[in-house]
């Protein structure tokens, strides 16, 4: 038999009992404070919030700073009120009774309870510290713990070892000059949680300034560098930095990413901001100029601005090209969130000791090279390997352009060009297979026109990559693109290869071909959330392309915009996207498009114009025979017809997809069958659900289909609940959730968070339930799942023990059926209100 411990909250009550008395103390344990609550329940440090928030939220403890014991800086540490002290009581009272199982010096066992088990231990132990020794089978083996052993745990102030992601960062080959502006970053990040924004023109030493700053918070701090480029969006900067904070041991942020397609830049700050409070850490982000989506700069300002309030170490360090004022330098109270930091030309001693190719020179000669490099770090290297120091141009550009450029041979010229028109670094093969002179790398890599990585890769600095492309005229560069898309074109299966594959293509002017393979890949793009293909959709000239493929590039632009919320441009694309589809008579895409329409009327609380559109869909569907968008638009249909309280139209609905689920042997009907059984359990036909939820269950194991798998076991789940089979309800929607939560499906998942909740609910663990309806509302508000979010709140507002919280939900819940147009589920709320009020 597997024991089930007591709760996370019990746990931080009992061992926040134990210190009740040090409320008003100015100097208080190192137990009160996260890292000491996190020691003694056996939790991570970066979890302690969320597990408090329901007992701060109850009122049941209070926050403030204090001087931790053994710590140089004020800390939060976290109280007991009166009333916590009293629920503490309460929840020891009842766990005296607890009962486990000791193992003793002797090797003999011991069967006892909580409230007497320090009558045969050897030592004092406190509850909580039993509790968390316990294992998985309710056993304390005593004969492996000693006072001493129990004091280092609680006391451990570091909860792991320090993790790097560093991977971007280019390698240093030198470092001169600089030191001041150096010290100073180090001092102000060492001084409180902050964030520099560090400004500078191309190739004045930013990425190597990125570098050396990382390299002195080695092994004092959870280190973080980024690299941006000019076609990545919000989300890959978002995975990168999830894959980190999981490395560290902070899934949230990972979780949050597989159940979001469409990332918030709120949530996204929120729950990075959460994880880096609880660890020392330093974010640089590099090539900050380069971001485009207004998701990841507003995730970024986000973070700056909370960083203002934490007490860890902490720091955002930001390298950009731009001067403007991308981070607000105050917060609305006026206090300082960024510091900007510009980078200017190297001072003269570094510049000479750059100048190495030189040897002793005179100081007119020196002063020359000087104001003609204007103390540019790139330019001061270019002309120690060999670039021509004899004349003076008014700019820096005109002095690389006429000086550097315009001296290289055809072939270096050429070799540069076809590195210059990759975005990324690319392996020797790449260049090798356009028959280029490979041999010229190591002189242009030796000039410092070119720069080698690991692994037998080049690339270009960026300054040289923008003087190559401007001199490239139009067909020498299409000619380079299309051999770039030759390239990605043979290599393996990834996002990343088709986004390159795509960009190239429409950089050569093929645009008929860029189309295709958009229409081939995009929709697998945006299911996975790679919504930066929009800006590549975009750059398609659709004048003499099919109308067909017209229509699904612009399909697949609704979709997009759609997802993000844009529903007037989503409307805007499905409109013109049916025109093309009706003209090249493509009428599956023109149906697919009106299922497409009548979910935005629906989310706009347009049920009429829902079941229009979708009535004028199912009528091409079946001209077409197309049993599975056929089945999926009646079960649509039949769940409109509920809405609005027609539930003989309901039934006729659904009677045709079971007609079309007798007829047809298709294994992509699944779906079709899991929404049928879901929609029988709704209408309460016990037995008709019962039927295709075991039918559902059957055909998707054999399917090997995890997520559709997952599904089923939420309907089955849901079967059982509804006959009062808890144990079997609850092991079905475990199930289904892990694996939910691997897919990345947030309508699934929080259906399923409802319906477990109801479970847990009907079992008596209405702390349990109240965590799981906590947990779907924060994907659903992420999402945008309006009536998700009434559905849940009001939930919560029928388990909240306490009626003030109970209020606060359901007024919520009214407001967001409110805004939905939901009368019968305002009406329910309003009822659930008063009786809230009259105390039932």
């Amino acid at each position: 038999m597997v024991y089930v411990k007591p709760g996370v909250q019990e746990r931080i009550l009992l061992h926040l009992r134990d210190f009740s008395d040090y409320i008003d103390s100015v100097e208080v344990p190192f137990s009160l404070s996260q890292m000491g609550i996190a020691n003694a329940v056996a939790i991570a440090r970066s979890n302690v919030p969320r597990a408090i928030a329901g007992l701060k939220d109850d009122g049941m403890l209070i926050v403030r700073q204090a001087h931790v014991s053994g710590v140089s800086r004020k800390r939060k540490a976290y109280f007991l009120t009166n009333a916590g002290i009293a629920l503490a009581d309460e929840t020891w009272k009842r766990l005296q009774d607890f009962s486990l199982r000791v193992i003793l010096s002797a090797g003999d066992t011991q069967k006892t309870i909580l409230g007497e088990i320090h009558e045969i231990l050897p030592f004092t132990m406190r509850i909580v510290d039993i509790i968390r020794y316990l294992d998985e089978n309710g056993i304390l083996d005593a004969r492996s713990l000693s006072e001493d052993l129990i004091e280092r745990d609680l006391s451990k102030h570091v909860e792991k070892q320090l993790v790097t992601s560093l991977e971007d960062l280019p390698r240093l080959r030198h470092f001169y000059g600089r030191e001041t502006e150096l010290d100073n970053m180090v001092k102000l990040l060492d001084a409180r949680a902050t964030t520099l924004i560090v400004p500078g023109i191309a190739g004045i030493g930013k990425t190597t300034m990125a570098a050396k700053l990382v390299e002195r918070f080695v092994h004092r701090r959870n280190l973080f560098y980024h690299r941006c480029q000019d076609w990545e969006g919000a989300r890959t900067f978002l995975e990168a930095i999830s894959e980190w904070l999981a490395t560290i041991g902070d899934t949230m942020l990972s979780e949050y990413l597989v159940a979001t397609p469409v990332p918030r830049a709120t949530d996204a700050a929120r729950i990075i901001s959460d994880s880096v409070s609880s660890f020392p850490c330093l974010i640089v982000i590099d090539d900050f100029h380069k971001v485009h989506d207004k998701v990841l700069v507003q995730t970024l300002q986000s973070i700056s601005l909370s960083l203002v309030e934490m007490e860890e170490d902490v720091g955002l360090v930001l390298f950009s090209r731009s001067y403007r004022e991308s981070i607000p330098l105050k917060d609305a109270e006026g206090r300082i969130v960024c510091i900007p930091m510009e980078l200017r030309g190297l001072d003269q001693d570094a510049c000479r000791n750059l100048l190495t190719g030189f040897g002793e020179m005179e100081d007119d000669q020196f002063l020359y090279i000087y104001h003609l490099a204007r103390g540019h770090p790139l330019v001061i290297e270019l002309i120690n390997r060999g670039a021509p120091a004899t004349a003076f141009h008014e700019t820096l550009e005109k002095y690389v352009t006429v000086e550097i450029f315009s001296k290289l041979s055809g072939e270096q010229k050429r070799v540069l060009g076809a590195l210059s028109v990759f975005r990324e670094s690319v392996p020797l093969a790449a260049l090798a297979e356009q028959k280029l002179k490979t041999d010229e790398l190591d002189s242009l890599v030796e000039q410092g026109l070119a720069r080698s990585g690991d692994s037998d890769t080049y690339d270009v600095h960026d300054l040289v990559r923008e003087f190559i492309l401007q001199g490239l005229d139009e067909p020498a560069a299409i000619a380079l693109h299309q051999r770039a898309s030759e390239w990605y074109a043979s290599k393996d299966e990834s996002p990343e290869r088709h986004i390159e594959l795509a960009h190239h293509l429409l950089s050569a002017v093929e645009y008929e071909a860029a189309a295709e393979h958009l229409d081939s890949i995009g929709r697998g793009l945006v299911r996975s959330g790679h919504l930066e293909i929009l800006e590549l959709l975009d750059k398609v000239v659709m004048d003499e392309l099919p109308a067909k493929l017209v229509a699904s590039i612009f399909q697949i632009k609704g979709d997009i915009y759609s997802l993000l919320g844009k529903f007037d441009d989503a409307e805007d694309c499905f409109n013109q996207s049916y025109d093309f589809a009706i003209s090249s008579n493509s009428n599956l895409i023109g149906a697919q498009v009106l299922s497409s329409k009548a979910d935005i009327a629906l989310k706009r609380g347009s049920l009429e114009k829902s079941l229009e559109l979708h009535l004028d869909a199912l009528n091409i569907f079946n001209e077409l025979s197309d049993s599975i968008w056929s089945a999926r638009t009646y079960n649509n249909l039949g769940f409109l017809y509920r809405r609005k309280g027609d539930k003989n139209n309901a039934r006729k609905a659904y009677s045709n997809v079971v007609n079309i689920l007798e007829t047809e042997n298709n294994p992509s009907l699944a779906p079709a069958r899991i929404s049928l059984a879901r929609a029988y359990l709704d209408m309460g036909e016990v037995e008709l659900a019962r039927e295709h939820a075991f039918a559902a269950h059957s055909e998707t194991d054999e399917l090997g289909d995890s997520v559709l798998h997952a599904r089923a076991q939420a309907v089955l789940g849901r079967y059982y609940a509804k006959t009062d089979d808890f144990e079997l309800a609850l092991h079905h929607y475990s199930e289904s959730m892990a694996a939910m939560e691997d897919a990345g499906d947030p309508i699934a998942l929080v259906d399923i968070s409802l319906l477990l909740g109801e479970v847990l609910v009907e079992a008596g663990r209405a702390e349990e339930a109240m965590d799981h309806y906590r947990q779907g509302l924060a994907i659903a508000e992420s999402n945008d799942l309006r009536m998700q979010m009434g559905e849940l709140l009001s939930r919560l507002g029928g388990t909240a023990p306490d009626r003030q919280r109970r209020m606060e939900y359901l007024q919520r819940a009214l407001t967001v059926f409110r805004e939905l147009g939901a009368k019968a589920r305002m009406s329910e709320v309003q009822q659930m209100v008063h009786q809230s009020i009259m105390g039932r």
